[in-house]
C-alpha cells in the first residue's frame, strides 16, 4: 500500500507548485512593468496608461514622448545657476533629454525615469547627492511650469504648462555601464522603453 503513495507524491508536489504560481502572479506580476510600448531615439512615441483621480476613478493618460538624446552630464542646475558636476570614483552621470507633446492638462507628476545598460543593468533617476553637487529626482515637467496634480489641485505661483516641452533627467549609474536604453514610466504594469539609436 505505501508504493501507492509514492505514485500520488509528484501529482501533489505539482499541484502545489501551480497553486504557489498563480499567487506570485497574483501578488507579484501586477506591481511588475511588464506592458512595454517600445520605441526608438529620435522617434515620437505614442503612450497611454491608467491614473486614477482623487475620486478613485480610472482615467486615462495620453501622451507622445520622443527620446532626443543621452550624453554624459556636465552640470547641474542649483540655486545659483548651473553648477559644474564631476562624478565620483566609480561612477558616471548620464543625462536624458526627453520630449513631451501632451494636453496641459494631464497630470505627469511622479514619473519614473531610468537607464539601462548593454549588459541589462538599470539605474533609476532619483534624489542623490553626488560629491558637491545635489542630482534632483525624475521631474517630466518643466521647472515652473506643471500640470494639474492627480486631485486638480494646483501648485501655486507656477504658470500653465506648455503643449510641447523638453526636460532633462540626471541618472547616476557604474562607469562602466553604456546606455542601451531608457525607460519611462508612471504606474505599473506600463512602461515606455526607447532603445537608444546604433552609433
Amino acid at each position: 500500500m505505501r508504493w501507492r503513495w509514492l505514485l500520488v507524491l509528484p501529482v501533489a508536489l505539482a499541484l502545489v507548485l501551480v497553486a504557489s504560481a498563480s499567487r506570485l502572479q497574483v501578488f507579484w506580476w501586477p506591481e511588475q512593468l511588464h506592458d512595454v510600448t517600445a520605441g526608438r531615439q529620435g522617434e515620437p512615441l505614442e503612450v497611454s496608461d491608467v491614473w486614477e483621480d482623487g475620486d478613485g476613478d480610472d482615467r486615462r493618460r495620453d501622451l507622445t514622448v520622443t527620446l532626443v538624446e543621452v550624453r554624459p552630464a556636465t552640470e547641474v542646475e542649483g540655486f545659483d545657476g548651473p553648477e559644474p558636476l564631476a562624478p565620483v570614483a566609480g561612477s558616471a552621470v548620464w543625462e536624458v533629454v526627453l520630449r513631451f507633446e501632451v494636453e496641459p492638462e494631464v497630470p505627469l507628476a511622479g514619473c519614473n525615469v531610468s537607464l539601462v545598460d548593454s549588459r541589462g543593468r538599470e539605474a533609476e533617476a532619483g534624489g542623490a547627492t553626488l560629491g558637491e553637487a545635489s542630482i534632483p529626482g525624475a521631474d517630466c515637467e518643466p521647472e515652473g511650469r506643471t500640470g494639474p496634480q492627480y486631485d486638480g489641485s494646483r501648485i501655486e505661483g507656477d504658470r500653465p504648462r506648455p503643449p510641447s516641452y523638453d526636460v532633462s533627467v540626471l541618472v547616476v549609474t557604474a562607469d562602466d555601464g553604456e546606455p542601451d536604453r531608457v525607460r519611462l514610466w508612471w504606474e505599473a504594469p506600463d512602461v515606455a522603453e526607447i532603445s537608444l539609436s546604433a552609433s
